[in-house]
């Protein structure tokens, strides 16, 4: 049955996704199809709980057919398009990509190894043990969303968390799961196969390997594919919405524009804090309307990548009676201490230093400090390249990683510590060290396709095809 209910799952997405477009490459439709899929899948369980529908495997079986069917009913014209648009692809030879394919290969065993590991190592992790793999157990026991360990205060931190992480392994048990870390394998396949498929878009096949799998074994970002964390997920939603929408704001192309907004609003559907990425986004959207002047594009996108937070917000506050504005201090002001020790650990995490206990080369290896190397190469070619064309070579990728990361740094800030249970060098020695996993798909996409990582692998590609 967990076979059936992960192909549901996919159909879902993927039959969404040809709603969209029919123009999306293979890895699009690997990626996409789970995290859409996933996500409407959790968005299903949200609305049966509404609706007191107990969950259970027929129920869950009904709404994917039916949905499945209809969706494909009324977008069949387009399928039909289908069979005659598809090619099968050029296997000879002379057309194969040696680096590419090798990059692939050893991409493939990584994900081998870890997916071993994820599948046959029990999840031992405080967080998912105390919370989110027991909120999974119990909403697929129960067959509902508010579950009785609310009524004891035994839900743990994440209960008020989205639904999106806890409900897709309450999805995978309603299936049958012995485990659920099926989903963490999933996810991150979806993460690698999106961001692959993102920058190739701008860079060719060997590239895009190369960086994708630079990404792949960041030291902490590869450990967490092995673990029942929402983080990892986290960053499949929140990289692909932001590199998603970045295309469409640069190539105009809508698929991307559908798949942004889509993306961004189970960004916020699976963690409260990634409403930083939201803010930016809205920001992004804002400047992009001044300058375009699409007000239905801009209204759009804003409505669906808001509403998750606001239908959330409503549940907490009118079924679970609780709200998550009592965990910030909003009234803090100026504290030079507090914001000497966050500015230290931040240097750290950024520029692979150490501080209390963090080592941020080991945790992010040269991923972020590759990311501020290039803004420096780059601005010592506005002499050579000209500056505008420096200045706007991927200026949004860079917004939005500046005004997310300075929102995020905010929302830690503000943090009450006697709210939270927590002191806040503990805060960013695990819940933000964690958090700016969501970043990185951004930073090297930047580090991949700006001017200089441009020219030099136009000139690797040159050499390998001899032109």
């Amino acid at each position: 049955m967990l076979t059936l209910g992960i192909i549901l799952c996919y159909l879902l997405g993927l039959s969404l996704l040809f709603v969209i477009s029919r123009k999306y490459t293979l890895p699009e439709l690997v990626g996409y199809s789970f995290l859409i899929g996933m996500g409407f899948e959790t968005f299903f369980l949200f609305l049966l709980d509404v609706l007191n529908i107990r969950y259970s495997t027929s129920v869950l079986i009904g709404v994917n057919v039916f949905a499945i069917v209809a969706i494909c009913i009324s977008n069949y014209k387009n399928l039909l398009q289908l069979k005659n648009e598809f090619k099968l692809p050029d296997l000879s030879l002379s057309k194969i990509n040696i680096p590419a394919l090798f990059i692939f290969c050893v991409m493939a065993y990584l994900l081998y190894a870890i997916n071993v590991k994820n599948l046959f190592w029990p999840a031992t992790e405080h967080d998912t043990i105390g919370s989110f793999d027991k909120l999974g157990k119990i909403m697929a026991l129960e067959g509902k969303l508010k579950i009785s360990l609310f009524q004891y205060h035994l839900e743990g931190a994440g209960g008020v968390y989205p639904p999106l992480f806890h409900g897709s392994m309450a999805y995978v048990y309603i299936f049958g799961a012995l485990t659920s870390k099926i989903t963490t394998t999933l996810f991150f396949l979806s993460l690698i196969t999106t961001f692959y498929s993102l920058l190739r878009n701008y860079i060719d096949a060997t590239a895009s390997m190369f960086f994708t799998l630079l990404l792949m074994v960041t030291p902490e970002l590869f450990s967490h594919a092995a673990l029942s964390l929402d983080n990892m997920p986290a960053t499949a939603y929140a990289g692909g919405a932001v590199l998603a929408t970045y295309i469409w704001l640069d190539k105009r192309d809508r698929k991307y524009f559908w798949l942004g907004a889509i993306l961004m609003a189970f960004t916020i559907w699976i963690r409260s804090d990634t409403i930083v990425f939201t803010a930016a986004a809205l920001f992004v959207i804002g400047i992009d309307f001044l300058r375009k002047k699409d007000l239905k594009s801009a209204l759009i996108y804003s409505t669906i990548a808001v509403a998750p937070f606001i239908i959330w917000t409503l549940y907490l506050k009118l079924k679970i009676g609780v709200g998550q504005e009592g965990r910030f201090d909003l009234g803090i002001g100026y504290n030079s201490t507090r914001m000497g020790l966050m500015a230290s650990y931040m240097k750290a995490f950024m520029w692979g230093g150490e501080y209390g206990r963090i080592d941020g080369g080991q945790l992010y290896g040269i991923a972020f400090i590759l990311f501020f190397v290039m803004l420096f190469v780059n601005a010592a070619l506005m002499f050579k390249a000209g500056v505008m064309k420096i200045v706007n070579d991927k200026l949004y990728v860079l917004v939005f990683f500046f005004v997310a990361l300075a929102l995020y740094f905010t929302v830690f800030y503000l943090i009450n510590e006697v709210a939270q249970h927590s002191p806040i060098y503990s805060l960013m020695e695990s819940s933000f060290k964690r958090g700016l996993f969501c970043f990185l798909p951004i930073a090297l996409f930047y580090v991949a396709t700006n001017y200089a990582s441009a020219w030099v692998f136009d000139k690797v590609e040159k050499f390998r095809t001899a032109k």
